[in-house]
């Protein structure tokens, strides 16, 4: 009934986090040397709905606010995660009057974070800064997408962002340029109904 969205290790596997879409909740749990949760710590989200979530730099880590699907209305915020596990808003809500935002990838430098917004069919660009969190919008329509944009992913060396879009069973590959532009690639069709997850190296 929480809704869970994503759960990922953050502060070098010490500690535990999860989104939770229906308690508007993002909740840690601090990890044991035994790979064991421990003590739970808890924050309300700044905007409603959060949903998918990257990691940054000092233990921030950047969550998609998809404020219950309402239109223009989602947002992206950073949140410290401390190493005992304690949680607090860094910045936000910062919106791109997007709707439905999903996911969330940051560049390998820190610098730039993408949103997938899936009722808007298109992926928002996000200006972060590395010493203190801080989010702002860089371009809101960074690049239209296929239909309902889900799961995306950076290659490794942030050159190349790759989009799932679930409506439309395809994934569609973006150029990432040195100032986080986008520029479309190609699409690859004909992906099997109901595909979920992305992973790109």
């Amino acid at each position: 009934t929480a809704g869970a969205a994503q759960i990922s290790l953050v502060q070098n596997g010490r500690v535990l986090v999860v989104t939770e879409k229906a308690t508007n909740k993002i909740i840690t749990y601090t990890v044991n040397e035994w790979g064991i949760p421990g003590m739970m710590h808890s924050i309300v989200a700044a905007n409603t709905t959060p949903f998918g979530f990257d990691t940054g730099n000092n233990g921030n880590i950047f969550v998609s606010e998809a404020a219950g699907g309402a239109p223009g209305a989602s947002t992206l915020s950073s949140y410290q995660v401390a190493v005992n596990g304690t949680i607090s808003l860094v910045a936000g809500p910062v919106g791109a009057n997007q709707s439905a935002a999903c996911w969330v990838v940051i560049t390998k430098n820190g610098q730039y974070a993408y949103t997938t917004n899936t009722a808007s069919n298109n992926i928002s660009n996000f200006n972060v800064n590395t010493s203190t969190g801080s989010v702002s919008v860089n371009t809101a329509v960074a690049a239209t997408s296929g239909a309902g944009p889900i799961d995306a992913d950076l290659s490794n060396d942030s050159k190349f962002l790759y989009v799932l879009n679930g409506a439309g069973n395809s994934i569609t590959g973006y150029a990432v340029g040195a100032n986080g532009g986008l520029t479309y690639m190609q699409t690859l069709t004909g992906l099997p109904p109901g595909a979920n997850g992305l992973a790109a190296r």
